[in-house]
């Protein structure tokens, strides 16, 4: 049988309670042996003065033998206390050992933990004080009993008042402790039925939300669901009612490919913008007289371009395919491939600005692009952290995203500063409007237009993320335009004829 109080040194701050009370070993080992020594010492002295009456008084006597009853009914209680309580210790002692549960209890949101475990380091930390004072209370008194049998040789009078004194003090201690020990199990009682209470409150909301989704599970298995009948974290767009996908594997989320919902649009959008944009890429990386005549890194900085936008689209449209999936794991996981083909994307078309901008001018040009290539990496790990994919953080991850196109203005300050403002206008009107496609769609997709004023009409065709999804089509469009009118000025715009003069 498990009796343990058990006391975690990195749970009880602020406390002297560094190390892990056994309640069994404590009884065995450390109070018992100390009452079995009073009672040995008392029985002992008992017996001597019993062969030398005149030592004693009979009132002595007595109480010497009422003490000795006394000492053996405690200990036989407090024996059944440790027996009896045993569990409820185990209640009130550390419970961080607790694993996260996945799949289908990843419904449950324990929001009362921190609240509970506070609660009981201190109850625990109570205990522990409780039960070492009171030992020590008790050793010191039998010290004082010790000394007390030493003088047995001095005058008789003396030696009746100070074991008259040293017993009623002894005695006074015992049961002083005998009622800190119950008020300690009392408040172990109190506060073991408290927990019950928040376990089977914390049960109780996570058997309504396994119901939700159980429910969401069947029906989804067999129909579009409603807005209200997907569970909290599948929610995204409370004015898009109706079209929701609910479906236990891959395989149906891609069979959803071939039926109406409301990610149809969002998943067409870009999945045919993605084919578009690879064609694009083919044909000017191997067979487009704009790049046969240019450098090999030339070609690199064009292949990473539209390495970035075909990966941002078909991330896009793997996650809005699988975006109806039920299982909680896989749906985070490929909204995170989302955010990094986004980020990827933003990067590498500040890059390629970069690149040209800076053309003949190594140590600026490769000095941007390392910045950029940093703010790469970090938006392909920030992504991955679990507040970042949080409904309510919709907003901060757009203005993460808008940060990162905004590092562009570094790269184009300088350049204004050193060209002027006509010729940068010119150069970089192909690039305005794509970042005037970005700019409107963030507006519209930000606040969820049309939708939002009209829920429930668009919920298949016409909502803002769609739209959103073309205007990131025209904003790769218009930088493809940029990128090619780049090349034809590389040698003009990009510092060459500075350093060809020099």
């Amino acid at each position: 049988m498990e009796n343990l109080l058990t006391i975690n040194s990195s749970t009880t701050t602020g406390t002297s309670c560094d190390d892990t009370l056994d309640i069994d070993t404590f009884f065995r080992e450390q109070l018992a042996p100390l009452l079995q020594k009073f009672k040995y010492r008392l029985s002992q002295f008992e017996h001597s003065v019993n062969n030398d009456s005149k030592r004693l008084q009979n009132y002595s006597k007595t109480k010497l033998k009422r003490a000795y009853e006394v000492l053996e009914t405690l200990e036989q209680e407090w024996h059944h206390r440790w027996k009896t309580s045993g569990s409820l210790f185990i209640i009130v002692g550390d419970t961080h050992n607790e694993e996260e549960e996945e799949g289908q209890q990843r419904q449950r949101h324990y929001n009362d933990t921190t609240t509970t475990n506070e609660q009981k380091v201190l109850l625990r930390s109570f205990m522990v004080q409780t039960l070492e004072q009171s030992l020590a209370d008790l050793s010191e008194k039998y010290r004082e009993l010790e000394t007390t049998l030493m003088g047995f040789s001095t005058d008789d009078y003396y030696f009746d008042t100070t074991l008259d004194d040293t017993i009623d003090a002894m005695m006074s201690k015992i049961e002083e402790v005998d009622s800190r020990i119950s008020d300690t199990i009392e408040r172990a009682m109190q506060m073991g039925s408290k927990v019950h209470e928040k376990i089977n409150k914390v049960a109780g909301r996570a058997s309504l939300q396994m119901d939700h989704l159980k429910d969401a599970m069947t029906k989804g298995a067999m129909q579009l669901l409603l807005y209200e009948e997907l569970p909290v974290p599948w929610r995204n767009n409370q004015h898009i009612l109706t079209g929701y996908r609910f479906l236990s594997t891959p395989a149906q989320c891609w069979h959803s490919l071939l039926y109406l919902h409301n990610e149809t649009g969002n998943i067409y959008t870009h999945l045919v913008g993605f084919l578009v944009f690879l064609g694009i890429g083919i044909y000017e990386l191997f067979y487009s007289p704009t790049l046969s005549e240019a450098p090999l890194i030339d070609r690199l900085i064009f292949a990473v371009f539209f390495t970035a936008a075909c990966k941002c689209l078909v991330c896009s449209t793997v996650w809005h395919t699988l975006s109806g999936i039920n299982d909680y794991t896989i749906f985070k996981r490929v909204a995170c491939l989302d955010y990094v083909g986004i980020s990827v994307l933003i990067c590498a078309s500040v890059v390629l600005t970069e690149y040209y901008g800076f053309y003949c001018d190594d140590m600026w040009r490769n000095t941007y692009m390392a910045g950029t290539g940093t703010l790469a990496v970090i938006g392909t790990i920030i992504p991955f952290m679990d507040w970042f994919e949080k409904r309510e953080m919709k907003w901060l991850r757009i203005t993460f995203f808008i940060t990162m196109a905004a590092s562009a203005a570094f790269p184009v300050g300088h350049l204004y500063a050193i060209y002027g403002p006509e010729p940068m206008n010119a150069w970089l009107s192909p690039v305005m409007k794509s970042i005037g496609c970005y700019l409107l769609g963030v507006v519209v997709y930000g606040n969820q237009w049309p939708e939002a004023f009209w829920p429930g009409r668009f919920d298949h065709l016409g909502h803002s993320h769609q739209l959103w999804h073309l205007f990131v089509c025209g904003g790769i469009w218009y930088h493809y335009l940029a990128a090619v009118s780049f090349v034809g000025q590389r040698e003009v715009f990009g510092f060459c004829s500075a350093s060809a003069s020099s």
